[in-house]
This record gives C-alpha cells, structure tokens and sequence, in this order.
C-alpha cells in the first residue's frame, strides 16, 4: 500500500510539474517576437551607397542596421552619412543617434542628437531631420540652431536645400548676425 500512495504522490507531483512547464512556456511564447516581426538582415559597422544615374549621391554608415526587406525598411543606430552633389562632388555630412532609411523611395529620416555640416562650414543641430529627394529638400518641425562663422539663427521647423544655401525656418526665429556678406545667404 505505501508503494502505491508513494506512486500517486510522485504522479500528482509530476502531473502538478508538467501543467506548472506548460503554462509557463506558453506565457513565455508570448514574449516571443514573430518571425514576420524579426528583421531579414543584421549587419553591423555597415556602408550603404546611393546613386542618382550612376552617381553617388549619399554614402549612409551604421554602427548598427537592422533590414526589413519587404517593408523596404533600414533601422540604423551611430548613423554617419555624406552628401553628393550631382557631379559627384562632397557637400556635406550628417551624424545622428539614429534612423530610418527607405532605399527603394531613397528617404531618410534621423533622429537623436542631429549635426548636419556643409562643406561651406554651416552647421545645422536639431533632434530630427528628413530628407526628401522628390522635393530635394532636407525638413524638420523641431528646434533648429543654424550656424555659420559667427552667425547663430534659431527657430522651430526647418526646410533647406541639401546644401543649406537657402534656409527657412519657420516659426519662433530669433538670432546674432555679425558677419554680413550678401554674397553668401543663411
């Protein structure tokens, strides 16, 4: 008889075990992300090159990149990114904490602490810029401080040409301006 009471209390146990590992591996199933969710590629310390017929016009590096082909989508993390003229020649470049680029529609959305450079020394920072090629524009509705030598103009909401030689900003301007050349805008 202790035999069989032995038996049923190690059966009760195992049978107590066995629904405790079921449902915690169902609550654990939860947590896990689906493989539609998961990203098509991982790469890390990466270079992406875009060209305009046959010219490089952006050269994106990524400490970090996440790829989702079919969303034609790129997550990015330590993002430092060069600009092309349409000859080719450098104009400037981005760094960014963070981004999303969609390579098929080549837009390019950064977020983050955002250091924009031209090669002509003004320099752009805001917490998130976009480019969009179809109006070849760069865009922003946050704070924005532009400045070039000793020149500082700040404002909220912005749209330049990549070059940033013509500027507006939209709201909330305000500035120093000490060296004045008409030769060249802010």
């Amino acid at each position: 008889m202790k035999y069989a009471s032995h038996l049923k209390i190690v059966m009760l146990l195992m049978a107590s075990a066995l629904v405790f590992l079921s449902c915690s591996s169902r609550q654990e199933a939860g947590n896990i992300t689906p493989p539609d969710k998961l990203p098509d590629q991982i790469m890390e310390n990466s270079v992406v090159v875009f060209t305009v017929n046959g010219i490089k016009s952006t050269v994106v590096k990524a400490k970090y990149v996440e790829k989702f082909l079919a969303d034609d989508l790129t997550i990015a993390r330590g993002l430092y990114v060069d600009f092309f003229d349409k000859e080719g020649t450098h104009t400037s470049v981005l760094v960014a904490d963070s981004g999303n680029i969609r390579e098929v529609k080549q837009n390019l959305e950064v977020r983050g602490e955002v250091v924009f450079t031209t090669d002509r020394g003004v320099n752009l920072e805001t917490k998130s810029l976009r480019w969009d090629p179809n109006l070849n524009k760069i865009l922003t509705d946050d704070f924005v401080k532009v400045t070039r030598g000793k020149d500082v103009v700040t404002g909220y909401g912005l749209e330049s040409d990549p070059e940033l030689k013509h500027i507006t900003i939209k709201r909330n301007v305000s500035g120093e301006i000490k060296d004045i050349n008409a030769e060249e805008p802010i």
